[in-house]
């Protein structure tokens, strides 16, 4: 068995049983979790393949993707970033998953709209702390690195982040960063 096979084995047997947030609440719940997803020039062959993917399995996804790896960027990923956040917030969408070349501009961009906490994540571990100790909600990676793991790694990824919940125990943190955003668009 791979590494792949065996960290998605292991990560869905700890959330199965340790967890009754997330994606699993849902699923017991009957209802059908949908996705904005989006990306930029620079990840477009990788973000349509992992789009096919996830279509495959069955996510109901709204695609505000780039058209094609040949627009120009100009700050193509700021306007996705916006478009997807906003889908999030309005609860048009339950989550976002937003893809550039690094995912750092993304992330930056997608933190600039009230109520997004978007998260930066290149592996398995740190998506599901991100979901369950900061209640992330919209998920940012990057293609140059995740073209190297691979589709089943990157979408390893994101079934866990996805079946992660938030679990209150850092609320005290997060009262803390809501307090920040406060008190620093008031300047």
């Amino acid at each position: 068995m791979s590494d792949c096979v065996l960290l998605i084995k292991y990560t869905i047997t700890y959330l199965l049983q340790n967890n009754e947030s997330g994606y699993i609440k849902q699923i017991k719940e009957g209802k059908n979790m949908k996705l904005a997803m989006g990306c930029d020039p620079a990840a477009y062959r990788f973000y349509k393949k992992l789009l096919e993917r996830m279509k495959e399995e069955g996510y109901d996804i709204v695609d505000t993707g780039c058209e094609s790896e040949n627009e120009a960027d100009g700050g193509k990923y700021a306007e996705i970033a916006e478009i997807v956040s906003n889908k999030v917030v309005s609860k048009e969408c339950d989550y976002g998953i937003l893809i550039c070349g690094t995912g750092q501009g993304m992330a930056m961009a997608a933190n600039k709209i009230p109520g997004i906490r978007a998260v930066l994540c290149y592996d398995v571990f740190p998506a599901v702390l991100s979901k369950n100790d900061n209640n992330g909600n919209v998920l940012c990676t990057g293609a140059w690195f995740m073209e190297k793991k691979g589709i089943d790694f990157t979408m390893a990824m994101i079934h866990a982040w996805l079946f992660s919940g938030y679990t209150g125990t850092h609320e005290d943190g997060m009262l803390a960063l809501s307090r920040l955003i406060i008190k620093n668009t008031r300047r």
